[in-house]
């Protein structure tokens, strides 16, 4: 096997791994406020502590990759990540929150060290499109098998599973990852500061993650609302969820033929159009068929939204910090939602959701602008070389 696949493939597994993190944050709260050593409170406090902690590692530690090396840092994360969560399964309260908070911070820094190593590749968009398919594969994994783990060893299934992961890419690190960032497939423009437009790029995917997380989010409160029986909304969200990796298969199966800018544009106006379809559905399969959009369009959209982001970003340090956009906006929308719905019902939400999304469309167009990036349909250079 060759370097280049090698790589790939570790980076596929880093990737798949930082944001289970997140994902398994659903599947770990249900568990311990069943059985755990917290109240249900103190667990809400914890997995926003988590998820903050895991936005924050991947701001700050973005340029830690260059300075440190792929490789080290990436089996620095791995052994962190073992440690944090071998620390959670013991039965006690300090060492559930210290090792919650220590996985979250290795998850993060793990995000950063992958994405610069991702954004330095000349194939970027092809390999942000495989990424973004093994991180959806590993979180349906841990839904589809959390009732097992959970059933036989409670929330410590979760972290024995996340565990092994970090086990998964200490070897990816020191198998695949290069030992240095910048090596002969890095553009030489990658200099200097963040720019303005590279500000503005993030704020739009950012905005993009936040509309599509105002439905996304809610979509079991949506569905009850419709009166769809709820036996029959958890096998049809079992069954989007790995749909969802279509977007991004598409996404890789195209490339960069069209340029950046114009898939980017086609996933912008589905996620834009998807919203109050979808809360107007009169029937569980149209409402299933909206949500299975809703979800396609977004990993359609992250690959070519993060590939533009570093087209964008010159000095390569703020698109690789792109995960925190993503999942800050996230982290926004339970919150943003549930308040939306109170005061102006699904309509309301679906109606800001899209409005959020076509603002972010915006910022997208005028970042690019500034940003030197033409919107052309003729092949990339990139492109021409897939």
């Amino acid at each position: 096997m060759n370097a280049r696949r090698l790589e790939v493939i570790s980076l596929c597994v880093g990737t798949a791994v930082g944001y289970t993190g997140s994902g398994s944050l659903p599947v770990w709260i249900a568990a311990m406020n069943k059985v755990g050593p917290l109240s249900a409170e103190g667990v809400s406090y914890l997995a926003t502590g988590e998820l903050t902690l895991i936005t924050l590692a991947v701001l700050i530690s973005s340029g830690w990759v260059q300075r440190f090396g792929p490789r080290s840092l990436g089996a620095f994360c791995g052994m962190a990540l073992v440690l944090a969560n071998g620390i959670a399964i013991l039965p006690s309260v300090p060492s559930v929150i210290a090792g919650r908070l220590l996985s979250g911070f290795a998850m993060g820094v793990l995000l950063a060290t992958v994405t610069r190593v991702a954004l330095q590749r000349v194939d970027v968009q092809r390999v942000l499109a495989l990424t973004q398919t093994a991180a959806m594969a590993l979180v349906s994994v841990v839904y589809f098998t959390s009732a097992t783990l959970v059933g036989r060893f409670g929330p410590a299934g979760i972290f024995g599973f996340l565990g092994l992961g970090g086990l998964a890419v200490i070897l990816a690190s020191l198998a695949g990852f290069p030992r240095e960032l910048f090596g002969r497939e890095t553009p030489s423009s990658q200099i200097g500061n963040p720019g303005l437009p590279a500000y503005l790029a993030g704020l739009a995917l950012l905005g993009v993650c936040l509309g599509q997380g105002l439905i996304g989010v809610q979509i079991v409160v949506i569905g009850g609302g419709l009166g769809i029986p709820a036996q029959t909304l958890g096998r049809m969200l079992a069954i989007v969820t790995p749909i969802a990796m279509l977007g991004s298969l598409t996404a890789h199966r195209l490339g960069e033929r069209w340029g950046l800018v114009w898939p980017l544009a086609v996933a912008l106006v589905a996620l834009a159009l998807d919203p109050p379809l979808l809360v107007t559905a009169s029937t569980a399969g149209r409402f299933g068929v909206c949500a299975a959009l809703l979800n396609i369009s977004l990993m359609f959209y992250l690959p070519y939204g993060i590939a533009l982001f570093n087209r964008i970003d010159t000095s390569g340090r703020l698109a690789g910090a792109a995960p925190a956009f993503i999942l800050l906006g996230i982290a926004l929308s339970p919150v943003v939602g549930s308040r939306l719905i109170a005061v102006q019902g699904f309509r309301g939400l679906a109606t800001a959701s899209s409005t959020v999304i076509v603002a972010s469309a915006l910022v997208w167009l005028v970042a690019s602008a500034r940003g030197g990036v033409r919107l052309s349909l003729l092949p990339t250079p990139e492109a021409k070389r897939d």
